[in-house]
C-alpha cells in the first residue's frame, strides 16, 4: 500500500524556525518531526509519495530514495497551491490504488494511523477545546461523515479534522474547492466526496498539531512518554 505525506509547506508561522528548513525537517529531540511521521506508518505501507516544495532539498538529502525499509518518491509542488493542490500531483504516483494521507508537521499515534487503514473511505478526527482553530467535521449516528467546514468562530462541533485519511480514486473524481487564498482545500474536497459516497469518522487517541513556536515545547514533552502514555 502506498502512503502520500504532504510535506511542501512553509511554515510561515513557525518563523525563525523555519528561515533555513521546511516546517516537517524541524527538529524535535533530536530528529525531524517528519523522521516521526515516517517511523510511525502501518506495517502495510512499503512505498512513501513525499510531496515536497519549499527547501525541498533539505528533504531529500536528509532521507534519499528509502527509509526504514520503504521506498519514496519524490512530487514537487512547486508554489504553495494548498492541499487538493498537493494531492492532485501524486495521482500518477497512486496508480489508482487505496492509499493513506497525512500532513508531516504534526504528531500522531502509530495505532491510529494503523485503524485508519479500512475497507471505506475514512477521516481521522478528534475533540479539541478550540476547534475554531482547526476544520471541524459533521458526522451521523453512525460515524458517517457528513461534511467538513474550515476555520470558522462558532463551529458547531469540537469533533476536528486532524489531517489524517485513508482514501481511495473517487477523491480525483470530485471537484477542487478553491479558497479565497487562490489555494485548493483537500478537506472540503473530502467533504463533498462524502454526499456521494460513505466516507467514516475514526476517533484519534493522540494528536499534536505544531502550528506555532510553542507547540515545539508540547511536542517535546509528549514525545518523552511512550507510546502508551501519548493520550490527551
Amino acid at each position: 500500500m502506498k502512503a502520500v505525506i504532504l510535506a511542501a509547506g512553509e511554515g510561515k508561522r513557525l518563523r525563525p524556525f523555519t528561515d533555513s528548513v521546511p516546517k516537517p525537517m524541524i527538529k524535535i529531540g533530536g530528529k525531524p518531526i517528519l523522521e516521526y511521521t515516517l517511523d510511525i506508518l502501518p506495517r502495510e505501507v512499503d512505498e512513501v509519495g513525499l510531496v515536497v516544495g519549499y527547501r525541498r532539498e533539505t528533504i531529500t538529502k536528509h532521507f534519499g530514495e528509502t527509509f526504514g525499509g520503504r521506498k519514496l518518491a519524490y512530487i514537487v509542488q512547486p508554489e504553495p497551491r494548498g492541499t487538493g493542490e498537493a494531492l492532485l500531483r501524486a495521482r500518477n504516483f497512486l496508480n489508482g490504488e487505496p492509499f493513506l494521507l497525512l500532513y508531516a508537521d504534526d504528531l500522531y499515534h502509530p495505532e491510529d494511523l494503523t485503524a485508519c487503514v479500512s475497507d471505506t473511505p475514512t477521516v481521522l478526527v478528534k475533540e479539541h477545546p478550540h476547534p475554531e482553530r482547526f476544520g471541524v467535521c459533521m458526522v451521523d449516528d453512525n460515524d458517517r461523515l457528513l461534511g467538513i467546514l474550515e476555520k470558522r468562530p462558532d463551529p458547531p462541533t469540537n469533533l476536528v479534522n486532524v489531517g489524517v485519511y485513508f482514501l481511495n480514486k473517487h477523491i480525483f473524481e470530485m471537484p477542487m474547492i478553491r479558497l479565497a487564498s487562490g489555494e485548493y482545500n483537500l478537506a472540503e474536497q473530502i467533504g463533498v466526496m462524502s454526499e456521494r459516497h460513505n466516507v467514516y469518522v475514526r476517533r484519534a487517541r493522540f494528536w499534536h498539531p505544531i502550528g506555532y513556536p510553542e507547540d515545539l515545547d508540547g511536542a517535546e514533552r509528549f514525545l518523552r512518554l511512550t507510546p502508551e502514555k501519548r493520550l490527551n
